[in-house]
């Protein structure tokens, strides 16, 4: 099953206050639809903690938004391997409305880490083929590459603290809370009124329950509707996620 496809319901808990479907959200159902493939394959988390201490972590991801469905809409996602590149993983994925059309589109990649020493693990030769019988096809015209640095200036800032329910099962910050987070750096009339045009993540390094974070916010590139998010732990100052995210006005 090189292809590999499942619809979702858009449940009221997965929307924000426009009612549709949150970004963060829709980093879940992204993670979730790579996981249940990722396990079809042979490849999932259960499989590679059994061959000696491993799991998956999300390392680049740029997502694509031509809208989002909104509450208890239907969803189709899909999701294929796109074999490896250097250390990574590549997997691209999808999203679809009830009518067919695709709504979403993203390339993530991913790399193998080893849970006792949390260091990154070249993956194994045999992902490379799982692309050989799949049509060139691509969910983005790129891969998801680097993200800039926060732009010197003045920054806005918001501090948390990091909570257990921010923590998964491999014991650190969740890749969707770093978006939930970012999100939460704007205020409800920008949030009424645009939409995410594309989302861009760099996972740098993991965080941790009880860690104090800030998150230092900029504009990119000058333009009025697009941020870079630099996601720092508080008592080093060291950056564990950067995001850009960029915005269209309602309709566009």
């Amino acid at each position: 099953m090189i292809l590999f496809e499942r619809k979702y319901p858009v449940n009221v808990f997965n929307t924000d206050l426009t009612g549709r479907l949150s970004p963060g959200a829709l980093f879940s159902f992204f993670e979730d639809l790579a996981g249940r493939h990722a396990a079809v394959l042979g490849w999932g988390r259960d499989d590679l903690m059994a061959s000696g201490g491993y799991f998956w972590a999300l390392s680049r991801i740029i997502v694509k938004i031509e809208r989002l469905p909104n509450t208890w809409d239907e969803v189709i996602l899909r999701t294929w391997p796109r074999g490896t590149e250097s250390i990574f993983a590549l997997r691209d994925l999808e999203m679809y409305d009830d009518s067919g059309k695709r709504i979403v589109g993203a390339s993530s990649s991913w790399v193998i880490v080893d849970y006792n020493t949390r260091k990154a693990q070249r993956p194994d030769k045999a992902l490379s083929t799982l692309n050989l019988n799949f049509p060139e096809e691509r969910a983005t015209e790129s891969n998801a590459r680097k993200v800039p640095p926060l732009p010197a200036g003045e920054h806005a800032i918001i501090r948390l603290k990091v909570k257990l329910d921010d923590i998964d099962v491999n014991r650190h910050v969740n890749n969707a809370r770093y978006v939930h987070w970012a999100v939460n750096c704007y205020d409800p009339e920008f949030i009424s009124h645009h939409t995410p045009d594309t989302i861009e993540v760099n996972y740098l390094l993991e965080g941790h329950q009880g860690e104090m974070i800030n998150i230092l916010t900029g504009p990119c590139d000058g333009q009025e509707t697009a941020f870079i998010h630099s996601v720092t732990r508080e008592s080093d100052g060291t950056e564990l996620c950067r995001l850009r995210m960029s915005w269209k006005e309602n309709g566009q």
